[in-house]
């Protein structure tokens, strides 16, 4: 992909061959008892200039044309224009160039910035416009005036296509211009800016080699710390899809690995689609140790009611109950196809049927079944027929929360929430459990019960029983430890 690159130029960004053959740093002004003792004193001696400074230097420079283009080079972002050349489609730099009566103003880079467009159009053709920092009266080192003056520039003056990337050197000028620049081009490009490192080494840059750069890194990076917490407030809002959307720009940066998948995984489970969920929680390691569950026929009871919890947790009351009544009820159903495989169809868009086969295993039932049946050939699954046929094969079914599944209060209950308008509150969603059932301890108690009763297995809370709730953890210490 094609680049655009956008660099602050400071007074060290130049460097000047001098007559000796040695290249010196143009605004190495280093002072001792009022004198400059630097690099750019042995420039200004090669000039035979006299006192100046660096604004004055760089116009002489300026001025005289061609005459000293060969014995300048930029000394940051030189070897970076050289390497990178054919990647680099346009290139922009920022000088500053203030107002009269400023202090700074004899440190001004805007002809350092005409020295290195001539230099850069020069030798590798390419395009390059110079922005000037401080005309207006925006003092470079004031950070909300330059945060302004960059959220300008980007969309008038720089205005990047949407195919190429952005690439930031900004080595050069005061600490407020950059960081403003790092971060109104991030707030405003997110995942396409890209930054470079410059590593200055005296001994090669006197030899005529520019400095040495790392890079491109990826510039949301730079805000990762921000992200990362936010992500994870997302997350304990179990907002997969913000998430998601909010952390792509970090899933190869950052290494995050399975996060991409996992997080797929949490939306479909936000949906109910449970499938789903096990397809992109499988194609990670994350389930390892736990596939083995996925393979039983009770595994999405779990899921739909640990779901009603986390909607009860969101105060989405409404759902919470749904999910808690349809885990139950569902949980049945699978139990049923289980255990009877040839004695239920399974009807699409209507109640499963329960056939007279089902006699041949427990004679008992023949009364209620007939009741059940009416003048059709097949008994329907629902009503009282289901309770006997559960109790008939659990016994102990009897004794535990079933009884307040299948009682008149709460079935009266359930039905009058269901059919009201309006909304439904917490404590309503706990008492549909039952009129004892106080807090949302005891209501999740009331659910599992239920299913272990189903399913014969053991889970102490559904928090455990749920693969869902693994890879909420998996996800949370991926991001935690990135």
């Amino acid at each position: 992909m094609q680049a655009i690159l956008v660099a602050t130029i400071g007074t060290r960004d130049l460097m000047f061959e001098i007559s000796t053959g040695l290249w010196y740093n143009i605004g190495d002004d280093r002072m001792q008892d009022g004198d400059i003792i630097g690099e750019q004193a042995e420039v200004i001696s090669d000039l035979n200039l006299g006192k100046i400074n660096y604004r004055d230097l760089t116009k002489h420079l300026v001025d005289a044309g061609d005459q000293y283009l060969d014995r300048i080079k930029p000394v940051i972002i030189g070897k970076l224009l050289t390497e990178q050349t054919a990647q680099i489609d346009r290139l922009y730099l920022i000088g500053t160039d203030q107002l009269n009566h400023i202090p700074q103003r004899g440190k001004d880079t805007i002809y350092s910035c005409e020295l290195i467009k001539a230099w850069v159009e020069k030798n590798y053709q390419i395009p390059t416009t110079i922005i000037p920092l401080g005309p207006d009266g925006t003092n470079p080192a004031n950070f909300e005036a330059t945060f302004e003056w960059w959220r300008n520039t980007w969309r008038k003056d720089i205005a990047p296509p949407l195919n190429v990337e952005i690439w930031l050197g900004l080595k050069g000028g005061v600490g407020q211009t950059s960081e403003s620049g790092r971060i109104s081009g991030l707030s405003l490009y997110s995942g396409r800016i890209k930054f470079f490192e410059f590593h200055q080494n005296e001994r090669n840059n006197q030899a005529g080699k520019p400095s040495d750069y790392t890079g491109p890194f990826l510039g949301t990076n730079y805000l990762w710390d921000r992200t990362q917490q936010q992500a994870l407030g997302l997350l304990d809002r179990f907002d997969y899809a913000g998430a998601e959307e909010l952390l792509k720009p970090y899933f190869q940066a950052k290494k995050l690995g399975a996060v991409p998948n996992l997080l797929k995984a949490g939306i479909a489970w936000n949906r109910g689609e449970f499938d789903g969920f096990l397809k992109f929680a499988n194609a990670t390691d994350t389930l390892d140790g736990y596939k083995q569950q996925s393979q039983f026929w009770w595994w999405m009871a779990y899921e739909q009611a640990y779901l009603a919890v986390i909607r009860l947790e969101q105060n989405n009351t409404a759902e919470a109950m749904l999910h808690s009544f349809r885990a139950v009820e569902g949980g049945l159903f699978e139990w049923a196809k289980a255990t009877f495989p040839h004695d239920i169809n399974d009807v699409q868009n209507g109640f499963p049927q329960v056939l007279n086969s089902i006699l041949t295993k427990y004679k008992g039932l023949k009364s209620v079944f007939d009741n059940a049946r009416g003048n059709y050939p097949h008994a329907q699954w629902r009503g009282s027929l289901r309770r006997e046929i559960l109790e008939a094969f659990i016994p102990h079914a009897k004794q535990v929360s079933f009884q307040y599944f299948w009682s008149d209060d709460c079935q009266n209950k359930r039905n009058e929430l269901s059919h009201r308008l309006g909304g439904i509150s917490k404590q309503e969603v706990l008492s549909a459990w039952g009129t004892d059932v106080k807090d949302r301890s005891q209501w999740e108690d009331r659910i599992l019960s239920c299913l272990n009763t189903l399913t014969g297995q053991s889970f102490k809370t559904l928090h455990q029983a749920s693969l869902f709730a693994k890879v909420h953890d998996r996800i949370r210490r991926s991001i935690e430890q990135s």
